[in-house]
């Protein structure tokens, strides 16, 4: 029987539907019972007995007596598969049974009785079960899956060999090593290939087993175990530290472990600045670590991380830590909605990283190769988009590091010491090559700061405008007052010593959202403060305060500058955390071209000075209009309250 993904992933969906039907079970329950199945019918193959399936598998009748006979011959068979497969099915299935009807039973064995598991390949059988499992019960169950095209760029780009060993220390359903195995059927070998994978979860490392077992020409080493942690007795065929090719991985993100729960003693990146350990250290810093240590000197670890890793001030020390481990020479950056599905649109950034050879080659130099993708194939909802440029990424991330020129969505960072690069990629991506300056924005502005969001029971009728990111267009501050826009005017005098009072001049940012994508989307200026809404205004927490210094910048060109599609997408490129987050910090890193001072000295300076001079009196015409369409809608909101129209 041909069987492709769909049509598997159509089976699954019947065995769903029977279990719900038949027995009632949720959808968390159903899945736990169809991983059941699929070990059984796997395991059966492989070691027999061959079944006889009845034609009609009701439980009255003439086969009546054969159903329920096969019925127990299944659960006995299962017991005793998991008891002599592998030890810790015991501890998923303590019980070691199926908690179906035997009319469920049976019913599924007639969905399955047609399909061989051992031909059917391995990504089918993956593919499957991803097509199968929907977001809730992903998120459920814990699952979260890497996008199949994310996996297959990182594979292309490392290009393992069937010679080298692979491993996956948090390996989930196994997508990095399917992709891996997928890859190297493509290259002519005819070594057996091997690969490694561990978790910690035993229904993750189950999908594995499921996805990757009982092939021929492959051999698939699995341990249940915290990798972070590995307190298992090795058997002869696992490889220790040091003796790892390639580690692919997407580890957990967000766990935070403790120093009183955790012993962190053993870890470089969990001591603090003074030498002592840290109270708590992210998991994915940590696992960093722990994957370098089991490369071979040269080997690559390809890591799918959240940004914070590069951006977090309090891991600075933590980042130096690595740099004697290792250097980044290839780095992707993904936009929010790659892991959509998860339920999360943290920002991501996939880092390729080589293991130093020798203590000498840390001193040596690097131009790191650096893709900003905007474009996965889908959107937030998980629809799709054309242009997919991980498709092309591979290839162009392999020319660019060999001709040391930008390509695509590709283009070479400054160089920089190979024993800095994960303390310096920050300011190295932000950093526009094109930009020739010694100026940084925090050498034009007076402060940066973002504001304070009042609690709602602080919100009057009227006093203290208080700017939010609705009153922010990118055309101009709409001073319309709307529900929630006043606090108490006593409040003035401590925002004024906090720097929120807001004045002629200041420029207002959004710098807190629910996605990456709308940071610094809407920035504009402060023109006047109307006197309908009393003359003063402050800003909220999702919303930052940029003051230039006049003497150094005409606010309008600093205005124009942050409006620039290239620049809003390095702003965003700073951007923190699962809830996109912009620091002040972060922002007066990036760098200003000298056209934007008040100096020219050169012709071709002179020439942009021109150009500028016209977008910044377009800007001061926006704003006059805008400033006039607040009056007329203020004036019409006056008109409408004094006369009655309809009489």
């Amino acid at each position: 029987m041909n069987t492709d993904q769909f049509k598997l992933a159509s089976l699954y969906s019947r065995t769903h539907d029977i279990m719900r039907n038949i027995d009632g079970l949720q959808p968390q329950e159903a899945f736990d019972e169809l991983l059941k199945f699929l070990f059984f019918k796997q395991a059966n193959e492989e070691s027999g007995p061959e079944l006889a399936y009845p034609t009609d598998f009701s439980l009255n009748g003439l086969f009546a007596p054969l159903n329920k006979n096969l019925a127990e011959q299944i659960k006995a068979l299962f017991a005793q598969y998991v008891k002599t497969f592998n030890s810790w099915f015991q501890d998923l299935w303590k019980d070691a049974r199926f908690h179906l009807s035997d009319t469920a039973l049976l019913s599924i064995c007639e969905v399955f009785k047609e399909i061989n598991f051992s031909s059917v390949p391995y990504d089918v059988r993956s593919a499957a079960l991803r097509e199968f499992l929907s977001p809730e019960i992903r998120r459920g169950l814990g699952i979260y899956l890497t996008p199949d095209d994310v996996v297959r760029m990182m594979v292309e780009f490392v290009v393992p060999g069937p010679e080298d060993a692979v491993y996956d220390p948090a390996c989930g359903s196994g997508t990095f090593l399917i992709e891996t195995l997928k890859f190297m059927s493509q290259q002519p070998s005819s070594k057996k290939v091997a690969i490694w994978g561990t978790d910690k979860n035993p229904r993750m490392l189950l999908l594995s087993e499921l996805n990757l077992g009982h092939f021929a020409g492959t051999t698939f080493h699995r341990q249940l175990v915290d990798s972070l942690y590995p307190d298992f007795n090795c058997p002869e065929n696992w490889l220790g530290p040091e003796n790892f090719d390639v580690i692919f991985t997407n580890p957990p993100f967000g766990v935070a472990l403790y120093n009183a729960s955790y012993d962190l003693r053993g870890f470089e990146t969990c001591k603090s600045k003074k030498g002592g350990l840290v109270n708590r250290q992210q998991s994915e810093v940590i696992f960093i670590e722990q994957a370098i240590k089991y490369l071979k000197p040269g080997g690559i670890l390809a890591i799918v991380l959240p940004k914070s890793v590069l951006t977090n001030s309090n891991l600075e020390t933590a980042r130096k830590a690595l740099d004697q481990l290792g250097y980044i020479y290839a780095a992707v950056s993904l936009p929010p909605e790659t892991f959509a599905a998860t339920g999360t649109q943290t920002s991501t950034i996939v880092l390729f990283i080589k293991k130093f050879i020798s203590k000498a080659e840390a001193s040596d130099r690097i131009t790191i190769a650096f893709a900003d993708v905007t474009n996965v194939g889908f959107d937030a909802t998980g629809r799709f988009r054309a242009e997919n440029q991980l498709i092309k990424l591979p290839e162009d991330l392999k020319k660019s590091l060999a001709e040391n020129k930008n390509r695509g969505v590709c283009r070479m960072l400054p160089t920089v010491s190979k024993h800095a690069t994960f303390s310096y990629l920050k300011n190295l991506m932000t950093a526009e090559n094109s930009i020739q300056s010694k100026f940084k924005l925090r050498d034009i502005v007076e402060f940066a700061t973002t504001g304070k969001t009042p609690p709602r029971k602080n919100y009057t009728p009227d006093g203290l405008f208080v700017v939010k990111v609705g009153n922010l267009t990118g055309n101009g501050i709409n001073w319309q007052p709307r529900d929630r826009n006043f606090i108490d005017c006593s409040e003035i005098p401590k925002r004024a010593k906090q720097n929120l009072i807001v004045k002629e001049g200041d420029i207002l940012l959004t710098s807190s959202a629910h996605s990456v994508i709308y940071i610094a989307k809407k920035v504009d200026i402060v023109h006047k403060i109307p006197k309908w809404v009393g003359g003063n205004a402050s800003i909220v927490g999702e919303v930052m305060l940029l003051r230039p210094n006049k003497e150094k910048i005409d606010p309008y060109a600093l205005l124009a500058y942050l409006r620039l599609p290239s620049v809003v997408a390095q702003i965003q490129r700073l951007v923190r955390g699962q809830t996109a987050h912009l620091y002040a910090d972060d922002l007066l890193d990036i760098p200003i071209p000298d056209t934007l001072m008040k100096r020219c000295t050169t012709s071709t300076e002179v020439q942009g000075k021109k150009a500028l001079d016209k977008i910044i009196n377009a800007l001061r015409l926006e704003t006059e209009l805008n400033q006039r369409l607040n009056e007329c809608a203020f004036e019409q909101e006056v008109l409408f309250q004094s006369i009655d129209l309809s009489a």
